[in-house]
């Protein structure tokens, strides 16, 4: 393993997710090509560890240092030649296509934290282990072992759920625009159905961009393209494991039922990155 290669992540995210992927698609296994790190929650302590804006996934390679997972497959394009996340006679088009993928980041984010029923099949269990563990203090170890799992069950997710909304309300004034109005508009949403039916909403339109391509990925390419990974990493949180089989579970397995383009595209990438991705734990 390059000891100046190291990818810095949290486990459970898509776009960590998606760099994982980026870096097996150009063949580098994590552990035996690069080290694998997982980054604080904490801001002060991340402040310590990563430069600003103190976001993961970053990547450090061979002395350069590449922050964000757009940034990431673009950096190992210029790397490594084949297969090119961002194939040149399709690149404007699959740029497009990576964006409105992102775009699914606000509701994939609702549907697996402020939905009760898709917080305990995504973390719950991998919480509720952090908690009786210690790993949020004192306190709260204590509390888990006094009160009944469905009482602490409850209290963990309340605590999720109000995280990811005052995140939404933050980011939704921050952002500004439509992004920012989609975040603010969802931070007063409750009604998990009617979040299910947007999210459905627009996954058609990449289940219609799949079933017309000539392969199973974007624009007829004969691997993942960098649109592909970023669907990919959304999907591996709603139908998946977040590449932690024992840890996390699919938030909303049902979510793209009736969409052959996308089930085909996502049961190839799930296949392969599931194989030799799986993070271990860090």
């Amino acid at each position: 393993m390059a000891a100046a290669r190291e990818l810095v992540i949290w486990r459970g995210s898509q776009f960590s997710s998606k760099a994982l992927a980026a870096l097996r698609g150009k063949g580098f296994l994590p552990i035996q090509d690069y080290k694998l790190s997982s980054a604080p929650m904490g801001l002060e302590e991340r402040k310590k560890l990563l430069p600003a804006p103190y976001t993961v996934p970053l990547l450090r390679w061979d002395g350069e240092v590449v922050a964000g997972s757009d940034e990431i497959c673009a950096f190992l394009d210029e790397r490594v030649a084949e297969p090119l996340l961002y194939p040149a006679e399709h690149e404007g088009e699959i740029r497009r296509l990576e964006r409105a993928a992102s775009d699914l980041y606000w509701v994939n984010g609702w549907l697996s934290t402020v939905d009760a029923a898709g917080f305990e099949r995504w973390s719950g269990a991998r919480v509720r282990k952090y908690v009786s563990g210690g790993g949020a203090g004192v306190g709260p170890r204590l509390l888990f072992k006094a009160l009944p799992g469905s009482v602490t069950s409850r209290m963990i997710h309340g605590v999720a759920k109000k995280s990811y909304l005052a995140t939404l309300r933050r980011r939704g004034a921050e952002l500004g625009g439509e992004t920012g109005a989609a975040c603010l508009r969802l931070a007063a949403e409750r009604d998990t159905a009617a979040v299910m039916e947007e999210a459905r909403a627009m996954l058609r339109v990449f289940d219609r961009e799949l079933q017309a391509s000539a392969t199973e990925f974007f624009c007829g390419a004969s691997e993942p393209t960098a649109a592909d990974l970023t669907l990919y990493g959304m999907l591996e949180r709603w139908l998946g494991n977040s590449l932690c089989p024992g840890l996390n579970g699919p938030a909303q397995p049902s979510v793209i039922d009736g969409m052959p383009g996308l089930s085909l595209a996502w049961e190839r990438m799930h296949e392969r990155f599931q194989r030799d991705s799986t993070l271990p734990e860090l």
